[in-house]
């Protein structure tokens, strides 16, 4: 199994970064990873400092540079103390851009980054940092909601057996090498009362369906499992039937999991998710922390 090599954690020096910070710090600790801290300067606040410093713009916008660099380094220090590699950068732009652009140069395994407190949804899908480093993103992205107390002991991988669960799957059992990991399937019948009614079929044929969708999934299921985690004791597996996003809230709390990890489908996912996706909901009505994975990029096809 590939090993996580470089954890990206990004702060504001909020609480809520503050906890992303302490669960970057555990995970680099456990997987002997490097460690680096990201603030990013928004262009706003520093266009506002020199409207309102008109004499010395520069002066003002390198004062505040230096100040936060300065936090930004203590930081580095007090953690490397512990024997980790840790490295630090401030950035000045957009904090979607300059994250996923500080991730992509250094080939970060993994971001991570704090919640958005108590309107978390709404402001998750109505432009955050998280929605745009998700949108724009390609490296996993680790969004801490819980106060890390310790390293992960459950974590809930849900899968609809496409190339994204896969991948989440993969990153589950890289970024929790020693956890118990619980796969879960959610087999859906769209519209079945209406398709039972308008099409008048029997009770008997219906169920028929049911039965034939649940074994198509176990045998999906079989096959994700051997591909990804074969013979890792630690993976189980549970295939059950309903509306997924509750059925996946509701395991959640029955494994009392402190990690979901879920695939993000495709480039459009998140304006999808405005819509009601099931990524959307996870990260809504989850308390644990989420971990969502990109697909894998494609290769671009040169023009003939």
């Amino acid at each position: 199994m590939e090993k996580i090599q470089r954890i990206l954690a990004t702060t504001d020096f909020s609480s809520r970064a503050n906890r992303a910070v302490q669960r970057a710090v555990r995970l680099a600790v456990e997987h002997g990873a490097e460690l680096h801290l990201l603030h990013v300067l928004p262009i706003l606040p520093l266009e506002a400092f020199k409207r309102l410093v008109v004499d010395t713009p520069l002066e003002t916008e390198q004062l505040l540079y230096n100040r936060i660099n300065s936090m930004l380094q203590r930081l580095a220090e007090a953690l490397a103390k512990s024997g980790m590699v840790v490295k630090h950068h401030v950035a000045i732009g957009r904090a979607h851009v300059e994250i996923n652009r500080y991730a992509e140069f250094h080939h970060a395994d993994l971001i991570v980054i704090g919640d958005q407190g108590e309107n978390f949804v709404q402001e998750l899908f109505l432009g955050t940092t998280v929605s745009k480093t998700l949108r724009k993103g390609q490296r996993p992205l680790l969004i801490v909601k819980q106060e890390p107390m310790d390293q992960y002991r459950r974590v809930l991988v849900p899968v609809d057996f496409s190339q994204p669960s896969r991948l989440a799957l993969h990153m589950a059992l890289k970024v929790a090498p020693q956890t118990p990991i619980q796969v879960l399937h959610v087999a859906e019948m769209p519209f079945r009362d209406k398709m039972w009614w308008q099409a008048d079929l029997s009770e008997e044929t219906v169920e028929r369906c049911r039965t034939r969708v649940i074994g198509d999934a176990h045998h999906a299921m079989e096959e994700i499992i051997a591909d990804c985690a074969p013979g890792d004791t630690r993976v189980t597996s549970s295939i059950e039937h309903g509306y997924p996003p509750a059925v996946i809230r509701d395991k959640a709390q029955s494994l009392d999991a402190d990690l979901i990890v879920i695939g993000k489908r495709g480039e459009t996912e998140l304006d999808e998710a405005l819509f009601g996706s099931v990524t959307k909901h996870v990260l809504y009505e989850t308390v644990c922390d989420v971990l969502v994975v990109s697909p894998e990029k494609q290769p671009v096809k040169p023009i003939p």
